[in-house]
């Protein structure tokens, strides 16, 4: 079990090296898209990118237009 864990680790933080180079306003190489401050900074700015899981919190909560765009909080309503 150990050892998937960081097969998987690694596997996802050489993902987010090679989504790095096609979403660079993330960042994703430096913080591996946990919601840090930066990243949610980038998202809150350039809105979720097609590899974001909106399913997944805090993300789940807003609501996109068909470009990523923030458009709404589900929360507020």
């Amino acid at each position: 079990i150990g050892a998937a864990s960081i097969i998987a680790k690694v596997t996802r933080d050489r993902l987010m090296h090679e989504y790095d180079t096609m979403y660079p306003e993330y960042n994703l190489s430096q913080h591996k898209g946990y919601p840090t401050v930066a990243h949610m900074s980038a998202v809150s700015k350039f809105g979720a990118s097609p590899i974001h899981r909106r399913t997944f919190a805090p993300l789940k909560h807003w609501e996109f237009d068909k470009d990523g765009k923030i458009i709404g909080d589900k929360k507020a309503k």
